[in-house]
């Protein structure tokens, strides 16, 4: 095989380690550092999702904000959430460094389901 073919190969096998990674990135255990009812998803909770956003930033995290329903949690809630990791270990250490953030964050497992 020419040098050019295993460059081929090695940028598929590349792309195709690369897509499998980023679905396996949206899947394990997500730090969810606020909850906020909004049972129709009609009433997006703005202010309380700032909050919270800015508390996690603060403790020098990057936070997502989605519906629940769309990691499998339950329907119903705006959500700001952390993550997701692999192991609870990994879940764990990262939960105390956002507990003196937001004190009542916690651990949930969950798969997002995006747009």
């Amino acid at each position: 095989m020419s040098a050019s073919g295993i460059r081929v190969l090695l940028a598929a096998a590349l792309s195709a380690a690369a897509c499998s990674h980023a679905v396996a990135l949206d899947e394990g255990l997500w730090l969810v550092a606020g909850s906020f009812r909004n049972p129709d998803y009609a009433n997006f909770q703005a202010e309380a999702v700032r909050k919270a956003s800015a508390a996690v930033r603060r403790c020098g995290l990057r936070p997502f904000n989605d519906f629940s329903g769309k990691f499998g949690f339950a329907e119903g809630f705006d959500v700001v959430v952390v993550g997701p990791y692999r192991t609870r270990s990994e879940a764990d250490a990262v939960l105390r460094r956002l507990r003196p953030c937001i004190s009542d964050a916690f651990v949930k497992p969950g798969r997002y389901l995006g747009e």
